[in-house]
């Protein structure tokens, strides 16, 4: 497990304090090159620690945890601190560990959408309760709140024409001088080959995503909101 913040000795290198911590946790030293390789830092091998940024720290914490390869892996808030090119590294190095290594790794963390990119299952704890626990798909689908279309601006006041003659029961609002939003689960696929086969233009359609945050919040105040 990484407790928030990597325990690591900066006057020595990387190498050195997996071969400490081997000693200290009564682990065989081997391997170690291979697990800097897995965390990335295979060429900071033998470069002392108080050397690296926040984001090799926390890798070469992850690396540290590593040692004896765990099945199951423990991260608490592994990319607070990290600097926008830290996140996206610890987001893909998490995602080779699980995918390629065989790792399941359990992440506490407040921060939404990084969780939102990297998880496949979701709990939600307060107060030391466990108050919900669902899939990705099951967010996905619970925060999916219906279509929007962009269409070049002279086709606008057509395809709004044209979407209530062929969804006649769904609220079709204007967002701006080319773009709609429809309030219900319609199938992009359709509503794209339906507004094509009209002669409109369409420049981009997708599905709209309620913050996840509020689901979150909802979920916390037993579906009360705030």
């Amino acid at each position: 497990m990484l407790i928030e913040k990597p325990g690591i000795y900066e006057h020595m290198t990387a190498l050195e304090n997996l071969r400490y911590f081997s000693l200290l946790f009564g682990l065989p030293s081997k391997d170690h090159n291979k697990i800097l390789e897995m965390v990335g830092l295979q060429d900071a091998a033998k470069k002392k620690a108080r050397q690296f940024s926040l984001g090799m720290k926390q890798r070469l914490g992850i690396a540290i945890s590593l040692l004896g390869h765990p099945d199951f892996l423990i991260l608490d808030e592994p990319i607070n601190g990290l600097d926008p090119e830290g996140v996206y590294e610890m987001r893909k190095m998490l995602e080779t560990l699980n995918r390629e290594h065989g790792t399941t790794i359990m992440i506490a963390s407040h921060i939404l959408s990084e969780l939102y990119k990297l998880a496949t299952d979701y709990a939600i704890i307060d107060s030391r309760c466990l108050i919900d626990e669902f899939s990705k798909e099951t967010l996905e689908s619970a925060c999916s709140s219906g279509v929007q279309v962009s269409v070049e601006p002279e086709y606008l006041e057509g395809a709004q024409a044209l979407i209530a003659s062929r969804y006649p029961d769904v609220r079709c609002e204007v967002l701006s001088h080319q773009t709609l939003r429809l309030y219900e689960k319609i199938n992009p696929a359709d509503l794209n080959q339906f507004l094509v086969e009209n002669k409109v233009r369409v420049c981009g359609l997708g599905t709209n995503d309620e913050d996840i945050e509020k689901f979150f919040v909802e979920k916390l105040s037993g579906g009360h909101g705030v």
